[in-house]
């Protein structure tokens, strides 16, 4: 891992950015000023669950999972993330102890903001602060209603989910705009939809019988996406 060069809030180009679209051009340089972007490995750990909190993340370049334990030991992806997206705001408040790991799918790039510095933000600039309320809020609200679906979807609705997740996580390529732009692994899809990696390539194959994806490869096109959306429409969340 290595620390990049800074580059400067103030001449950002990352418009979906929270700082760039929620901080005042008076905090810009002294957010510049602290943070520190780093580039990781594939696979390679940002921040591990039992970890105290000192600070948030944002995802410059590259793709992220986010990863729970349980108690019998085992790991479940929980969501996934890609550019602009926040990271290790879970461990905000209460313990100031992460509750999820953060690990990376690719190469990625991602910036740290001690938190020191993001609290003083915060109270600095309002429209940020609304603005993570909102977000804060809305990703509670999704990781609570996802834990009571899964306990009534069956193992189709379940994988096909998980592909919706995948598709608005990082939708689809730009070159290709029916291959996903990025496919994770067989055993990650089933760590995300909660299922087995059999139960993964069983329902992977049904799908592809049916022509609403294509298996090709490691690869994965999705060749009807309101057919896919249909078979767990009552389950969407976004």
């Amino acid at each position: 891992m290595a620390t990049v060069t800074k580059r400067k809030c103030e001449t950002c180009t990352h418009y979906n950015c929270f700082i760039n679209k929620y901080c005042s051009e008076e905090w810009k340089p002294i957010i510049t000023l602290n943070k520190t972007t780093t580039d990781y490995p594939p696979g390679a750990t940002i921040f591990s669950a039992g970890e105290p909190v000192t600070g948030v993340y944002e995802i410059f370049a590259g793709k992220i999972k986010i990863v729970s334990s349980y108690g019998d030991g085992k790991e479940r992806i929980i969501s996934f993330a890609s550019q602009e997206y926040i990271l290790g705001y879970q461990g905000l408040g209460g313990n100031k102890i992460y509750p999820v790991s953060a690990v990376t799918l690719e190469k990625s790039q991602v910036t740290f903001i001690p938190i020191d510095i993001f609290y003083k933000a915060i109270k600095a600039n309002p429209d940020m602060a609304l603005y993570l309320v909102q977000f804060f809020a809305g990703q509670l609200r999704e990781s609570e209603t996802r834990v009571k679906l899964f306990l009534v979807m069956s193992a189709l609705e379940k994988v096909t989910f998980a592909l919706l997740t995948i598709v608005r996580s990082f939708g689809f390529d730009k070159h290709d705009e029916s291959m996903l732009m990025y496919t994770p692994s067989r055993k990650d899809i089933a760590s995300l939809s909660g299922t087995t990696y059999a139960t993964v390539i069983r329902e992977l194959a049904e799908l592809e019988k049916n022509k609403v994806i294509s298996l090709e490869g490691k690869e994965i096109r999705i060749l009807n996406l309101p057919g896919i959306k249909s078979i767990c429409e009552k389950y969407i969340l976004y």
